[in-house]
């Protein structure tokens, strides 16, 4: 156990913290973590959690042993999480909300340690902290290790319960950005799909099975046909424009943060390219390029004069088609891009997108930032949102968009029709 190490290797300060402790009549900080197990495991009652992580931050100001909360606090994640495994639990929001609990007052306390604590902590062959073996007895002492696991411990802890406000803002002040709640960083994911650009396709369509392509262009024809203008928003390589060329009657413009993914995009044609073979009896049909436009920009920057570049067409005043597919995923709050999207449209234009699907418990903000890094939303927030747009909601599905580590994915395919902007202030427009 992490708490007999360390009484070993500190004697002298452990025997002063317990006798300090009986002193004032305070249980140690093992006594109190065998407590919280047993009564956990008798009770199953993951408030006890709550209560511990709270109790050993409260005690960590002032500990004449600062180790030995930081012990506790790794046993108390290692207790649940172990537990977890061994019972092959699914998805338990009062369990992840206790384990956020643990992650954020191990993250407070590991940036409230300095360089020589840090140095010391690094040294204890049972600690938690990632890249701990790379530490030597002689290195000169640093915090840096600590900060970047403190900042893991808080990633945890966000993703976990996105309620979590206080993980949230301890969290920002490290990274120095908004809530990462909110969304992706744009740089974080135009380097994430430039890293894999060449791979992208195989891996998705022939590995993940990936069907949201087919999807969002099948709902694209359900709700009309003969669109003028359309916007595949995210359009990375292409994969969607395939479906929705047949139905484009003037231009269909691809925007996306990765310029590596819109070089792929620029070769495919209705023939060949982005994955898929466009199948077709008439084989001396003409083949065309699926784009007329693609973009290298972020899509809360989208505007009518950078997208259709309406300053010197002023006869197009918006597009009557917009699509996001699997793009949605690196959104948390979707007001904002739903109002953009709404902004480029004209009045009757359609909208369908797809997100990955998460329940009320599981995300009670409406959105939840997964371990894998995307975001899963509920159906509610996604509505309450197109709707703050001016969207009405005409067709709805729960769907499998791909496989991930042999299970189907969860989510949502939406179709909406924008029936006017009157939910938008004035100056928005």
């Amino acid at each position: 156990m992490l708490f007999t190490y360390r009484k070993i290797m500190r004697n002298s300060s452990i025997l002063l913290f317990l006798f300090c402790s009986l002193c004032k009549g305070d249980e140690s900080t093992e006594a109190l973590y065998r407590r919280t197990t047993r009564s956990w495991r008798t009770e199953k009652n993951w408030q006890l959690w709550h209560d511990y992580a709270k109790e050993l931050l409260r005690r960590f100001e002032n500990s004449v042993d600062r180790f030995e909360i930081v012990g506790g606090l790794e046993e108390g994640i290692l207790a649940i999480e172990k537990t977890t495994v061994a019972r092959g639990e699914g998805a338990n929001p009062r369990r992840d909300a206790a384990l956020s609990q643990l992650y954020y007052a191990y993250g407070h306390s590991l940036l409230d340690l300095d360089a020589d604590e840090c140095h010391v902590l690094a040294l204890d062959p049972y600690t938690l902290l990632i890249g701990a073996e790379t530490i030597k007895k002689n290195d000169d002492p640093s915090i840096e290790l600590c900060i970047e696991n403190a900042e893991n411990a808080l990633r945890n802890a966000v993703t976990l319960d996105a309620t979590n406000s206080d993980a949230d803002t301890l969290l920002q002040k490290i990274i120095g950005m908004e809530s990462v709640h909110k969304r992706k960083p744009k740089e974080f994911v135009a380097e994430l799909f430039d890293s894999f650009a060449d791979s992208f396709d195989e891996k998705l369509v022939n590995d993940l099975g990936y069907k949201v392509p087919q999807i969002i262009g099948e709902a694209a024809k359900q709700l009309g046909s003969n669109y003028r203008n359309v916007l595949d928003a995210g359009c990375g390589t292409g994969l969607a424009g395939r479906f929705l060329k047949p139905l484009v009657a003037n231009s269909m413009v691809g925007v996306d943060a990765s310029q590596k993914m819109l070089d792929i995009a620029a070769k495919c044609t209705t023939h060949e390219g982005c994955g898929l073979k466009y199948e077709t009896e008439a084989e001396e049909m003409k083949e065309e390029v699926l784009y007329d436009n693609l973009l290298v920009l972020d899509l809360e920057e989208m505007t009518l004069e950078n997208t259709l570049n309406r300053n010197a067409n002023e006869n197009e005043p918006g597009f009557d088609l917009v699509v996001a597919a699997d793009v949605l995923v690196y959104f948390g709050q979707l007001s904002n891009l739903l109002k953009i999207f709404a902004k480029v449209s004209i009045a009757g234009a359609k909208l369908v997108f797809t997100t990955e699907r998460a329940t009320e418990d599981e995300a009670p903000l409406g959105w939840r930032l997964l371990s894998s890094g995307r975001f899963s939303h509920t159906k509610q927030h996604a509505v309450e949102a197109a709707s703050e747009a001016g969207y009405e909601l005409v067709t709805y599905e729960e769907i499998v968009p791909r496989m991930e580590k042999g299970e189907e994915v969860q989510g949502h395919l939406f179709g909406f029709v924008l029936n006017g902007r009157s939910k938008l202030n004035e100056d928005e427009l």
